[in-house]
């Protein structure tokens, strides 16, 4: 008898306790059909998680960090950047105001001390808060021992 004919397979075992018969078993499928489970994230690294529907929407402010990293990066720039305006403008505005109650934005003909050199109008002020908050250097523009409020602010 050959090894694998029919005949060599008969012999003192039953049939259905034959190893290859087991391996075989007809009623199970061979390959599982695989369930498809939702990925947090997708394969280019956008976040397929929505918040919907959350209580306290409050929180996400509480942490602030937090939230500027799980937004988008033009959100995040575009915050980074107004945040870096506002704060000129209100300090260009205040610098601004100090000039213009000190008389020092109405051209006069004596020699009063202005507060800040070289303000003439609202926009040298904003590039003398520009100045002053990233620290580049006054130039021209600088605070005099004028007015107490100035060198306050500064």
């Amino acid at each position: 008898l050959e090894p694998g004919s029919p005949k060599a397979r008969q012999g003192i075992i039953p049939e259905e306790y034959v190893l290859t018969r087991l391996a075989e078993d007809p009623a199970e499928p061979r390959y599982r059909a695989r369930q498809r489970r939702a990925r947090f994230v997708s394969k280019k690294g956008n976040c397929n998680v929505a918040h919907k529907n959350i209580r306290e929407q409050g929180r996400f402010l509480q942490d602030v960090f937090t939230t500027l990293v799980d937004l988008k990066w033009p959100h995040t720039l575009l915050i980074f950047t107004m945040s870096f305006l506002c704060s000129w403008l209100l300090f260009a505005m205040a610098w601004w105001l100090i000039a213009f109650a000190h008389g020092d934005l109405a051209p006069s003909k004596g020699t009063a001390e202005p507060c800040v050199t070289s303000i003439h109008s609202f926009s040298s002020a904003f590039l003398f808060s520009i100045e002053v908050q990233v620290t580049i250097g006054f130039g021209g523009r600088m605070v005099t021992e004028e007015c107490p409020l100035a060198i306050l602010i500064l």
